[in-house]
């Protein structure tokens, strides 16, 4: 798949889903890669994720929970449990962990698709793209034939002028006449009752979105949430797929 772009987006500081998911990424020979943020939160290795980034040279866009920990941006708007694992992310970052944060940008593109975490309508208001009416906001900002997001934490796929979204498979084609809006998923923590983590393949040779699952060890995920400290509930969603 040496044409092909796999793109991976939430992470969550799970460094045991990431390392998996980077092992299925070389063993189907991708080379070209592209995170949409959120490489932080919930999870109990935040720099083992930003540094297995770095090390990769995976560029990547900045997501809600990025911004909570380098700016603060939101903070007030979450959950306790939620304040707890920002809070103590930041405390065990290094400095240079936080500055690569800090510099992410809040939209990347692409010569033939483009990304951002949530949505091109107004990025930084971090908007769910859970309907086909969401989605048309964000057709507007789109320049590329296919645009990436993440956010929700669960695939999906947009086509631009259909009432509804798409029941996606494994598999699905890029409609060549239209703009596509492709939601690739989550690594660290999947929310649509699949305890694998999930990234997409963007295979330019068959245009086309190929979704993939990805076992990893959600054990020691667990324990490395439970020895940090954090809320259980964090460990406790993982083997559960939401």
């Amino acid at each position: 798949m040496n044409n092909s772009v796999a793109i991976l987006s939430d992470i969550h500081g799970n460094a045991h889903a990431l390392r998996a998911v980077l092992q299925d990424m070389a063993d189907h020979n991708i080379n070209e890669r592209v995170c949409l943020g959120d490489v932080v939160g919930y999870g109990g290795s935040p720099g083992d994720c930003i540094d297995l980034l770095m090390e990769h040279g995976i560029p990547c866009v900045q997501g809600n929970h990025d911004a909570m920990v380098t700016t603060g941006a939101g903070l007030d708007d979450v959950k306790d449990a939620t304040r707890q694992s920002i809070e103590w992310t930041r405390g065990v970052l290094t400095p240079g962990q936080r500055d690569w944060l800090t510099a992410l940008p809040m939209t990347m593109q692409a010569e033939d698709y483009e990304a951002v975490h949530a949505s091109l309508h107004h990025p930084g208001e971090w908007a769910y793209v859970l309907s086909a009416d969401a989605a048309a906001l964000s057709f507007p900002h789109q320049i590329r034939p296919v645009c990436f997001i993440g956010h929700t934490h669960s695939p999906a796929f947009w086509v631009e002028g259909d009432e509804f979204g798409v029941d996606i498979t494994s598999i699905e084609t890029l409609k060549l006449s239209r703009k596509c809006l492709v939601n690739v998923g989550a690594v660290g923590q999947p929310r649509d009752r699949d305890e694998r983590a999930c990234y997409a393949i963007y295979r330019r040779d068959t245009q086309d979105i190929l979704w993939r699952r990805v076992p990893y060890d959600i054990a020691g995920a667990q324990q490395a949430i439970i020895q940090a400290g954090l809320p259980a509930y964090f460990a406790q969603r993982l083997e559960l797929g939401r």
